[in-house]
């Protein structure tokens, strides 16, 4: 009897760990996903901002797809209804790609900045809320830095950050920064 206790308390602690490492996969699953929404949504914006001509050619100091974080901005001129022009197209294309990231996004948002040493590069902020893995709170240093550098923002030289100093990740969320040149 004493045997099938202990044989039975094994298989319990065995299925417990089981079930440990399914949670950490469902959650890097969820972490990985994410991110891949976050590149097509970068993607999309890129060809967005690629097929308005009147725009991309003018190069206007002040890019109408630079965007800050927050709400969409109000519905303008529906562009499938009627003809636009660039600016209008922009805002049009602006409105539909934030409504996309925050529903797509768990608490998605997304920032759109130009780049500080290359005019024509854009720079796509993405940041949603964070999953944590199970037990990375208590982590000691060695994972804590493990899971810190697997969510760091870095620019396009490798520094930490976007490169843009008004342009941060804001705490409690994950990001991801791709760069784009339309």
């Amino acid at each position: 009897m004493m045997e099938a206790l202990v044989a039975l308390l094994v298989l319990a602690f065995g299925v417990l760990g089981l079930a440990r490492l399914q949670v950490g996969a469902l959650t890097e699953s969820r972490n990985t996903n994410a991110r891949a929404v976050a590149v097509q949504l970068a993607a999309d914006l890129a060809e967005r901002m690629q097929s308005n001509v009147a725009v991309r050619r003018a190069n206007p100091a002040l890019n109408p797809y630079e965007i800050r974080w927050g709400a969409p901005p109000a519905a303008g001129t529906d562009c499938l209804a009627t003809a636009c022009d660039g600016e209008e197209l922009a805002a049009f294309d602006v409105r539909a790609w934030k409504l996309n990231v925050r529903s797509l996004l768990p608490n998605g948002d997304a920032s759109v900045f130009r780049s500080d040493t290359d005019n024509n590069q854009f720079g796509v902020l993405m940041r949603w809320t964070s999953f944590k893995a199970m037990n990375e709170d208590i982590a000691p240093a060695g994972q804590d830095a493990l899971y810190t550098r697997a969510d760091a923002v870095t620019d396009a030289t490798g520094a930490v950050g976007t490169g843009v100093a008004s342009e941060i990740c804001t705490t409690g969320f994950t990001c991801h920064l791709v760069y784009i040149r339309p």
